[in-house]
């Protein structure tokens, strides 16, 4: 087996999938639908399904007869999308224009076994989402062999209007985006009975033989487990931490979520209705509810692991993965392996500044931060807070409630959303009013290119009706962005950056421009003084501690996976519990996390890299991660590929993209 470097190894591989930039790349203009396009009087749930009905047949007889070029006809001719998450793809993919989407969907139509019409499924609706973009919006139904299941799918159509014979305008509909997605698979429909069926007794066993293992009991973990349990699926969580929910419960004290307790759900038990909206949920209340549901569906979770060895065997096809817990060495040989350890969370960065040794006060990251009165009780009297997202003005509101004379460093302009902006219900308050099902479907198969513009045009909307909002605080001195700015990109931060903007709850930002809190702004700390910081424009600023809340370092899963799937050390050979296994067989922890697909970012299809799907160059191995809405949606995705694939019945991935022709 070789013993190359990680580095080495991954300098064997591109950079794959590419990423490319999405509001630069990807975001084109959205249709512009002039305001007398569509007649009010027409506009009914009734006449919406008629119009949807229409357009289905006409699409229905393109299937049917393999025509392309009438499949085409059926797309809105100056943009398409189809976005498919594993129904007909067997992956995650976004395909464009007319012509490119008619000829993907026939071949893998046919690829699929699609059986019989695609329906519509339920009432169809007239949406005025702007004054130039009205679309109607609908559910639909299918069935395919390979494999058997049932998927559901989304049509948003936008009218056009053509010219008849008789030179009159005739009103048309045209499919602008559709999506598709797996419902059930027939060999499981997901049944949540399953999910009350009791959990293994594993104390004392030293080698564990499974179908699944996961790595991290965090929420990633903890509900791909669940939708694993719910198809029939046996799995093992192992954790690092001591106790489920500690990937909570070690966080800093007055940690809170920003955004809906409805927008943060786990598949299958809701947190309780007074932990709702307008309640923001705190650190320990998502540690217990991640306890509880693990304790309802009687996961099988161990606890204190420090994994010293994994491997893969190419021909035997299975895992080996050596661990030690407070009980001893133990191991577990599985078919799939998960990796759920979170993104962007696991290696602290902090800027390379100079001088660290020589000064005298407190200097921590945001993961070694419990509180303000901690830091009070070691003698401080003052903090300067490095880092402006949502942990940053977090913790300058914790230290100026403890009494610190604190001082936030804004080394550049920061993205401010203010939290009612976020609770909209065309926002992530759709959850506080619909089904939790029913907002996923509304709010994550859009193509990422048209979710990011819709929700831009939103929140740019709602700044542009009260552009003097944040006018206090630039006053004050903090560099501030809204969503009227070019850089206001709400995704751009999420799916790109990661973080590095601020839901504004409304407390830090009044501190700030009443003054109670002082800024230090448009200047990068350069160095440590004994007392403090030297900054890029010669100033320097004296406190009593330093907490950086500069994010992380592991955007990129392959940069941790080799350390995670070794615990630390990359060095072991070990071949032992793999039936039919040689060193040329084996793949360890190197070779594994450079066969890995780059993760984070986008690729050119808007999709994220690298998550919830299969790597190009490595088999049995899944990725999970993602934010609340990401960890529910996508955990049940992620499960319908590894049941399909234990039961030897998950089709190659659909990676080609025809050509424009």
């Amino acid at each position: 087996m070789s013993l190359r470097t990680g580095a080495e190894l991954r300098s064997l591989y591109d950079d794959y999938p590419a990423k490319v930039d999405l509001r630069k790349e990807l975001c084109q203009p959205l249709p512009h639908i002039t305001p007398d396009t569509v007649d009010p009087a027409i506009t009914s749930s009734e006449e919406a399904s008629k119009q949807a009905r229409t357009i289905l047949s006409t699409f229905n007889d393109a299937l049917n007869t393999n025509d392309a070029k009438k499949l085409e006809t059926c797309f809105f001719a100056g943009q398409a999308f189809w976005r498919d998450m594993l129904a007909l793809t067997s992956h995650l993919r976004t395909f464009t224009t007319p012509n490119i989407v008619s000829t993907a969907f026939l071949e893998t139509k046919s690829l699929r076994g699609v059986v019989g019409d695609v329906a519509l499924d339920g009432a169809a609706t007239f949406i005025s989402a702007t004054p130039v973009l009205q679309f109607i919006d609908c559910r639909i139904v299918f069935r395919t062999s390979t494999p058997a299941a049932t998927c559901g799918g989304r049509l948003i159509l936008l009218p056009t209007k053509t010219e008849s014979e008789l030179d009159q305008e005739i009103l048309q509909w045209r499919i602008w985006i559709l999506s598709t997605w797996i419902e059930n698979l027939d060999v499981q429909v997901e049944d949540e009975s399953l999910l009350r069926s009791p959990g293994r007794k594993l104390k004392g066993v030293e080698t564990i033989e499974t179908d699944v293992i996961i790595i991290g009991g965090g929420n990633s973990g903890i509900a791909v487990a669940a939708r694993l349990k719910a198809l029939g699926v046996e799995s093992v969580i192992i954790d690092r931490n001591a106790e489920v929910g500690d990937n909570w419960t070690l966080r800093y004290d007055c940690m809170t979520f920003h955004i809906p307790t409805s927008s943060t759900e786990l598949p299958y038990l809701r947190y309780n209705k007074d932990l709702q909206t307008p309640h923001l949920l705190r650190r320990m209340e998502l540690a217990e509810h991640l306890k509880r549901y693990a304790a309802a569906f009687n996961l099988n979770i161990i606890n204190s692991v420090n994994i010293q060895s994994t491997l893969y065997d190419q021909v035997g096809k299975q895992w080996a993965v050596k661990f030690r817990t407070p009980d001893g060495e133990r191991k577990i040989i599985c078919k799939q392996l998960v990796q759920a350890t979170g993104i962007c969370s696991q290696k602290p960065y902090t800027p390379p500044i100079p001088g660290s040794n020589h000064y005298r006060g407190i200097n921590i990251h945001s993961v070694q931060y419990k509180s303000g009165k901690s830091i009070v009780t070691q003698g401080a009297k003052s903090a300067l807070v490095i880092g402006l997202a949502n942990t940053g003005f977090d913790i300058v509101e914790d230290c100026y409630a403890a009494g610190l004379k604190t001082t936030m460093i804004a080394r550049s302009p920061t993205y401010l959303v203010p939290m009612d902006y976020v609770f909209d219900v065309r926002a992530l308050g759709a959850y506080d009013h619909f089904p939790t099902d029913v907002a996923d479907k509304m709010l994550l198969t859009l193509p990422t290119s048209v979710d990011t513009q819709l929700i831009h045009g939103l929140l740019s909307q709602k700044a542009s009706e009260e552009p003097d909002r944040y006018k206090p605080l630039a006053e004050a001195g903090f560099p501030v962005i809204d969503s009227r700015h070019p850089d206001g990109h709400l995704q751009h931060y999420l799916l790109e950056r990661g973080g590095g903007h601020y839901v504004d709850m409304g407390k830090g930002v009044h501190l700030i421009a009443e003054g109670k809190v002082g800024v230090k702004g448009g200047a990068e700390p350069v160095a440590f003084t004994e007392t403090g910081l030297r900054f890029s424009d010669g100033s320097t600023l004296d406190a009593d501690a330093v907490v950086w809340c500069t994010g992380f370092a592991d955007r990129d899963a392959r940069t941790m996976a080799a350390e995670i799937l070794s615990g630390g050390s990359v060095a072991g050979t070990a071949v032992d519990g793999i039936d039919n296994g040689t060193a040329e067989n084996l793949l360890g922890p190197r070779e594994i996390a450079a066969r890995l697909d780059s993760t984070y970012a986008l690729d050119s299809e808007g999709e994220i890299r690298g998550l919830w799907k299969r790597p190009l160059r490595m088999e049995n191995y899944w990725v999970m991660g993602g934010h609340t809405q990401f960890q529910r949606w996508y955990s049940r995705i992620v499960a319908q590929q590894i049941k399909l694939a234990l039961e030897g019945i998950l089709p190659p991935a659909y990676r080609d993209t025809p050509k424009l022709v």
